[in-house]
């Protein structure tokens, strides 16, 4: 099963198709389901008492937005905040401007630290999936091949989310290549582990590379807007003793989503695991950053981190 880590916020998109009171009853039926059988909150939802109250007061229903927007209301009182209804176009036409413009970016910083800016990433094309995660990759092999690199900085501050797999696999050479974390997904005893190896979930690093200093120190910066597959990114990270994070905590959309294509050709992404990291530890909610700064005029964020990579 392929899992996707989403953002929580998709351009707006108008889906008001009409809906009539039968449509209505089968979406909630359909939605309910999804939710009964994977969410990671249903123990926290009387979906019984839900679809009753659906039941009656279908007719108040006039299109698939409104019954799809109810449910997502119910789990945002039982505490999912991850979980969401869009439209199929919507995630079509985001998946575009993805393929138009990736803002990744690398550089040389103080003459011996890697510097990798990862920005949110989502697309449905395999191709774009595939060259993101090798753009990253190829990007610490430059650096670490041409220069002399005592330190890195991976810059996770404005990764609102997206699909983490290219983004964990092409930071291989950063992350390593044991287990970094684990999906627990509901009514599941076994733990999902996460790889960095390619090929895995579709995606596939060309021609793997590994630091020529394993063992240098790594800063990772987060941002009240770091989310979601971002905060997967940086969950990769903890534990590892050469690793400390700097900056603002993390947003709180620590669980892994899948997204389920409806019958009223929308999509209902839901939560269906709760994410932990290499050590076992769960994460309900927000990152708390190792060095917690708080966001002033001055990037004192990336000059604490550059400190303590000199150190």
């Amino acid at each position: 099963m392929k899992l996707l880590i989403l953002l929580l916020f998709f351009p707006t998109q108008c889906f008001a198709q009409t809906i009539t009171a039968k449509q209505a009853q089968n979406l909630s039926k359909e939605i309910a389901g999804c939710i009964k059988k994977n969410s990671i909150f249903r123990d926290s939802l009387n979906l019984e008492g839900i679809e009753k109250d659906v039941e009656q007061h279908i007719d108040t229903f006039d299109t698939y937005k409104e019954v799809g927007y109810y449910y997502t209301r119910q789990l945002q009182k039982a505490g999912d905040k991850h979980s969401f209804y869009l439209h199929k176009s919507t995630l079509e036409n985001f998946s575009q401007k993805q393929k138009e413009n990736i803002s990744f970016s690398f550089q040389l910083l103080e003459g011996d630290i890697g510097y990798l800016n990862i920005p949110g990433f989502f697309s449905s094309d395999n191709s774009v999936v595939n060259g993101f995660a090798n753009q990253i990759h190829n990007a610490i092999r430059k650096l670490d091949s041409s220069e002399n690199i005592n330190g890195w900085i991976v810059d996770l501050r404005n990764n609102d989310g997206g699909n983490m797999w290219p983004m964990v696999l092409g930071l291989n050479p950063l992350i390593g290549n044991d287990v970094p974390g684990y999906f627990k997904n509901a009514g599941q005893k076994n733990l999902g582990e996460w790889k960095t190896t390619s090929p895995f979930n579709g995606v596939t690093i060309k021609a793997p590379y590994q630091l020529k200093k394993t063992g240098a120190k790594i800063a990772v910066l987060y941002s009240k807007r770091t989310a979601s597959s971002g905060e997967a990114a940086a969950i990769c990270f903890i534990g590892k003793p050469n690793a400390k994070s700097f900056g603002e905590v993390t947003a709180g959309l620590t669980t892994g989503n899948k997204l389920f294509y409806l019958s009223d050709d929308n999509i209902f992404v839901l939560a269906i695991s709760c994410e932990l990291d290499r050590n076992k530890k769960l994460y309900t909610g927000s990152i708390t950053p190792d060095v917690l700064i708080e966001k002033t005029e001055n990037d004192n964020v990336l000059e604490q981190a550059k400190a303590w990579l000199k150190e």
